[in-house]
């Protein structure tokens, strides 16, 4: 356990405002460049939820200068996960846009979320092409404030090495194979599914 997971726990412990409420909450997540944050921004304007995202939040705590390469993803996911935790505590749906290369990462969204009275879907990207890969994320800038356009193509191989396989069941979105449209409508799908479960 790290020195933060109580901080993290707390927020199981909390109360769903309205009990009957029952909200989505989709993790979009995978290395830079497969397609997340286009999949997770086109599910909030579908969904009209929030949307959250770790490199926004990342881009807004930069002119602190508290980052460190030891602290910026644990504090980052804080961030997120109490978002997520007040979004669906309010009954309302909300889609993340994290790396959630951990395993235990992606179980604490899924644990709060499930204990607010949150539906749980998860969703994870790729780009099985490389060439077509690498471009995308080349050639891109963001736009946000405060972080950088992009990132180098040797820290999203490092990303692949550090990703733990996913056992629970979840929807892998191929940015290579599926364009956008057809990922995004497979997730709503999942959503519908979830919702009616």
């Amino acid at each position: 356990m790290t020195d933060y997971e109580p901080a993290f726990q707390a927020y199981e412990n909390l109360t769903p405002l309205d009990p009957a409420a029952r909200p989505v909450a989709v993790l979009v997540a995978g290395v830079p460049g497969a397609g997340k944050s286009t999949l997770a921004e086109g599910l909030a304007r579908e969904l009209r939820a929030a949307v959250f995202s770790t490199d926004w939040q990342l881009g807004a705590l930069t002119p602190f200068r508290v980052l460190t390469e030891e602290n910026q993803l644990p504090l980052a996911e804080m961030m997120m996960v109490g978002a997520l935790a007040r979004q669906v505590q309010l009954g309302l749906d909300v889609a993340l846009d994290a790396p959630g290369h951990e395993v235990e990462v992606r179980e604490r969204y899924r644990r709060v979320a499930e204990s607010l009275g949150a539906r749980f879907v998860g969703v994870e990207c790729v780009c099985s092409d490389p060439e077509v890969h690498r471009s995308r994320v080349e050639g891109r800038d963001r736009g946000i404030p405060g972080w950088r356009p992009t990132v180098p193509w040797t820290h999203v191989q490092r990303m692949q090495g550090l990703w733990e396989a996913w056992p629970e069941p979840h929807l892998v979105m191929d940015s290579a194979e599926q364009d956008a449209e057809t990922m995004l409508k497979l997730t709503l799908e999942a959503v519908s599914a979830a919702r009616a479960a």
